[in-house]
């Protein structure tokens, strides 16, 4: 199936219930917010085991595409799910079809003014698609997601900005386990507009054939729309600016956000 009749699938999802890539802030109760994303990328060059960017890659490519909704069940807890689909082709392999789903939620701990701490879990599980950019097969398994939150709002040159920080441990059944640390810095120069500067870093421990390590930098702006302001489009670039034994991936975003 082409990726487009999937993101035209993806998009019919939206009339459903559904919520933004979960950050700290849960989901006032019986609120919902959905997002699609589509990234299309390529790579032609690799990071050795050494972090240098000297491996030759050929037809490197992919789309990646998937849905991700966030609901708040109650005042603390935050229900959320995602869809994974992937498209990609390399100098080894060649895939298109469901990648994963997502399920689980976050718990929030703590919830001022200024700041906000949560913790959540994930299950990942069905596909048999890549499920990290390092992924040399597609073993499929069941992998779960342990992660701490924490968010604060502030004022940065007299607009409204925060800091979004989470660090997780990622347990995968057929690959190795991983650390995970995203940081994202948001400023809002109007109600209307904001600009997100965003870094997902991580390693896996060491398996048989090594270990894999990553740093992605995301630059991205998101302009939201309507009276009531329920929908964004977000548009961004993201690569891959450091890492061992993953591809040097560029890739673009978009992004559309809905509330419900």
């Amino acid at each position: 199936m082409k990726i487009w009749l999937r993101l035209a699938m993806l998009a019919v999802c939206l009339v459903l219930p559904s919520v933004a890539q979960a950050g700290a802030w849960p989901q006032m109760k019986g609120d919902t917010q959905a997002i699609i994303t589509y990234e299309p990328g390529t790579a032609d060059q690799g990071f050795d085991a050494s972090g240098d960017k000297t491996i030759a890659l050929d037809k490197w490519k992919q789309n990646n595409l998937s849905l991700f909704v966030d609901h708040g069940l109650t005042e603390h807890l935050t229900l959320t799910a995602k869809v994974n689909y992937r498209d990609y082709t390399t100098g080894l392999e060649r895939f298109s079809g469901l990648s994963s789903i997502e399920a689980g939620g976050r718990w929030t701990l703590k919830r001022t003014d200024e700041f906000v701490f949560a913790l959540g879990a994930t299950v990942e599980g069905f596909g048999k698609g890549r499920r990290a950019d390092y992924d040399q097969t597609s073993k499929g398994g069941t992998d779960y997601d342990l992660r701490a939150y924490a968010g604060r709002n502030f004022k940065l040159l007299g607009k409204d900005a925060f800091v979004d920080l989470q660090a997780a441990r990622h347990l995968r059944q057929y690959e190795a386990n991983e650390w995970r640390v995203d940081a994202t810095l948001g400023v809002k120069p109007s109600s209307k507009w904001m600009v997100m500067a965003q870094v997902f870093a991580g390693r896996t421990d060491k398996a048989a054939w090594g270990y894999a390590q990553w740093a992605n930098t995301e630059l991205s702006v998101v302009r939201r729309f309507g009276s009531q302001q329920k929908t964004s489009l977000q548009l961004g670039l993201r690569q891959t600016a450091a890492g061992r034994n993953v591809p040097a991936v560029q890739a673009v975003v978009v992004s559309l956000w809905k509330s419900f």
